[in-house]
């Protein structure tokens, strides 16, 4: 859980503003319900930037595969070079997408 300690100053502005709409600031309790709102609010954040990171991690797999569609079976010599360099600097930008992934998401 989190505490006022944790929060940024926009975060502590918000958490004065949702006790404010309550109409009486009574308890400690009142306090605690609003920090779970936050850290809801932070934990919602990071999985839809996980999501969004996992989306662009899946489309340039995708493109570097769909690259290499049209050489399937084949040996790799027959590969031009362009589009095997195409196709690795997609690979290496879903690699560096991950390691962002890996990184939110504390793995």
């Amino acid at each position: 859980m989190i505490t006022l300690k944790d929060c940024t100053k926009a975060e502590l502005l918000w958490i004065i503003n949702r006790l404010c709409e309550r109409s009486i600031f009574r308890s400690d309790y009142e306090l605690s319900l609003v920090l779970n709102d936050l850290e809801l609010q932070r934990e919602q954040k990071r999985l839809e930037e996980a999501s969004r990171l996992n989306t662009q991690s899946y489309n340039a797999r995708q493109r570097a595969l769909d690259l290499l569609a049209p050489y399937e079976g084949k040996p790799y010599s027959e590969i031009p070079l362009e589009i095997a360099e195409q196709a690795d600097a997609a690979f290496a930008e879903a690699r560096s997408l991950d390691k962002k992934w890996c990184k939110l998401m504390n793995m």
